[in-house]
């Protein structure tokens, strides 16, 4: 509700990102100004970059490098026969050579027109790091792409960058009815597995940066194997995407198994065979029986801007989680931008006087720690209870509110450990069954 009330007094602009333009940013540099994308978790404009140097007229004269361990002389090289020769460098993962980056803001601080190609382009990307030069921030052309925010939001990206805004691309296929179909659910797959990292745990047990890249594989291996077979090769598409694009991210097994399970749904049949396949039971996400890419289009923006947990398969409580998550981020970025030096009542109090202050009040507030002594002599540590810890007042509960744990994954392996133990049986083996 909040969000909706903001777009209709702002409008709608200000809640919908506007789409990346790098001709704008292309023309405000220049031979002696590098352009740097500060990366975030989701999204990688490789691919963007390299599809606008063909259209430039640089496909040819584009080099790539992902920087690492070893790869700075060879950095060095390519800077100093691109800028002589007239040709771009993308340098990649700058912040992955934290040594090398003196190096490189020495070689930008020389940069000069008498010695620099004027066509000369020198591209970066990285992850915000404190190592990263200044000088080099100052003096560059600084773009960001963001991961778009909402299942909405994520389609109508995924629906308008190469190779899905190809005319020639979406419309070339021999199955045509099933690729859009196919292409469609794979959007909508994509969009998920992106969205379920801002529910922390609850989402994936460690974070997966899936990104672009990882669609863009899948929907070329899409549309070639509907082009090679009559038949829609369901088994080898979900291998590839499950297990090979999106799956060698992933290295928790449950999240494997969870990403194999909602893949399952949308590289299904039914989704060909029917028309409007639901994708919940709400009925607002379903996969259009259309035919024109616009049509497509008018449909994603048709969804709603804030997105219901139910199609993530959680309750409205897992919102929770996000709605703090995006409200630390904001006041951790809004308090990085205040004055050192705060008043109150026309007194000046510093930042560790503030912290202070604010300490003492969560103190008052917080109860009394418990008496550790008293809770060792009362559930000593031994090697075949790994759970005696967490029942300070009343003892262990013959029955458990799973829901209930901050930390559930915490409390399943310690019941694991006990089992384990008790029974002498290797802890690697055991998987709890479940009745429904």
């Amino acid at each position: 509700m909040y969000f909706v009330l903001v777009e209709s007094i702002l409008d709608g602009k200000f809640t919908d990102p506007p789409p990346l333009d790098l001709m704008t940013a292309f023309e405000v540099s220049n031979c002696l100004t590098p352009l740097l994308f500060v990366l975030s978790p989701g999204a990688d404009p490789t691919a963007m970059i390299l599809k606008f140097s063909e259209k430039m007229g640089f496909g040819n004269r584009l080099t790539t490098l992902s920087l690492g361990q070893g790869q700075g002389p060879i950095a060095t090289r390519l800077i100093n026969d691109a800028s002589r020769m007239g040709n771009w460098v993308l340098l990649q993962n700058c912040h992955l050579a934290k040594s090398w980056m003196l190096k490189l803001e020495g070689i930008c601080e020389n940069f000069s027109l008498e010695h620099t190609h004027p066509e000369f382009r020198l591209w970066l990307t990285s992850y915000p790091v404190d190592y990263f030069p200044v000088v080099i921030l100052q003096n560059s052309v600084k773009i960001t792409n963001e991961p778009p925010k909402g299942l909405r939001a994520n389609m109508y990206r995924s629906f308008s960058t190469d190779p899905i805004v190809n005319e020639e691309f979406f419309y070339g296929c021999k199955q045509g009815d099933k690729f859009k179909k196919l292409v469609f659910g794979l959007c909508f797959f994509h969009a998920l597995v992106q969205e379920r990292r801002h529910f922390g745990s609850i989402g994936w047990n460690r974070p997966y940066e899936f990104n672009e890249t990882d669609l863009r594989i899948s929907v070329l291996q899409l549309q070639n194997f509907l082009n090679e077979y009559s038949n829609v090769q369901y088994d080898a598409l979900r291998y590839l995407t499950g297990e090979c694009n999106y799956g060698g991210r992933v290295t928790d097994d449950w999240d494997r198994r969870c990403l194999t399970t909602f893949l399952n749904k949308f590289y299904s049949k039914s989704i060909v065979k029917y028309k409007n396949y639901r994708f919940d039971k709400s009925g607002i996400y379903y996969c259009p029986n259309l035919e024109k890419y616009e049509e497509f289009i008018e449909y994603i923006l048709g969804l709603p801007l804030i997105t219901h947990p139910s199609i993530f398969g959680m309750n409205e409580n897992a919102d929770l989680i996000k709605d703090q998550q995006e409200s630390n981020s904001l006041l951790t970025s809004l308090l990085s931008t205040q004055d050192l030096e705060s008043s109150s009542g026309g007194k000046i109090i510093s930042p560790e006087q503030l912290v202070a202050m604010f300490a003492d009040d969560t103190l008052k507030r917080i109860p009394p720690p418990f008496d550790t002594v008293i809770a060792l002599e009362k559930f000593p540590t031994t090697y075949n209870q790994s759970l005696n810890t967490k029942w300070y007042m009343h003892g262990a509960p013959n029955v458990f509110w799973l829901s209930g744990f901050y930390f559930t994954q915490a409390f399943l392996t310690g019941a694991q450990q006990n089992f384990a133990r008790k029974y002498k049986i290797p802890i690697d083996i055991l998987t709890f069954d479940y009745k429904v």
